[in-house]
């Protein structure tokens, strides 16, 4: 049987899972846009960054409707049914979110090497399954991913010093700090909702980074 072990306090239920759906329709907008970037430059990257956003998307769409399920926001679930629900969505919703990071990593580090990716992915599940605490292994992975992603925007930015360039740094930043929050709740609550905030200015502050290159892709 499954143990559900919902995250933060009691009192945050619900906004969770509405902060976790607004990231969602942010991450939907970031995808949006990074495919018009796409269509107008023809530059490889944004089709990987759209295919990413969308693997968000879903995913936090699937681990905002658990929530909302678990939670009981909506409907009342059996309680013989909490169990597969907590597993299926937040599974679903682990992989829909570290494959997204990955492919940002292979794309940011220019990994053209099939047998790496390949290593890359397959190293994911095990990395999971082995680990004693999903949420340490989740958002653990998901912290190393996006200060690997961060790194090589900051490498960009040195190079191009362009303020879009700046923006996509500091949104992957943002983004990387809030997974080290989410690793924090276990020392306070508040940690956890600081976290949902951080995530949310992040994709906030990518977006209006890719908007600023779609305004301008010639020069950003």
């Amino acid at each position: 049987m499954v143990s559900v072990q919902l995250q933060g306090p009691e009192w945050f239920f619900g906004m969770d899972a509405s902060l976790t759906a607004f990231a969602a329709i942010i991450a939907f907008c970031v995808a949006f846009v990074s495919l018009r970037v796409y269509r107008i430059t023809g530059e490889r990257k944004y089709a990987f960054f759209t295919a990413s956003f969308v693997l968000l998307t879903l995913g936090f769409v699937i681990r905002a409707a658990t929530d909302a399920l678990l939670e009981g926001l909506f409907v009342t679930i059996p309680g013989a049914m909490t169990g597969t629900i907590f597993f299926f969505g937040y599974v679903t919703h682990i992989l829909l979110t570290l494959t997204a990071y990955l492919i940002l990593v292979v794309v940011t580090h220019k990994i053209k090497d099939w047998r790496i990716i390949a290593l890359l992915f397959l190293i994911l599940v095990p990395s999971l399954l082995i680990s004693g605490s999903y949420f340490l292994s989740f958002y653990g992975l998901s912290a190393i991913f996006l200060a690997f992603i961060a790194l090589a925007y900051y490498q960009n930015c040195r190079k191009v010093c362009k303020i879009a360039s700046y923006l996509v740094f500091i949104a992957f930043l943002l983004l990387m700090f809030a997974q080290l929050q989410f690793l924090l709740e276990a020392l306070h609550d508040y940690w956890y909702v600081g976290a949902h905030l951080t995530q949310a200015v992040g994709y906030l502050v990518l977006l209006f980074a890719l908007i600023k290159t779609l305004l301008k892709p010639r020069n950003s």
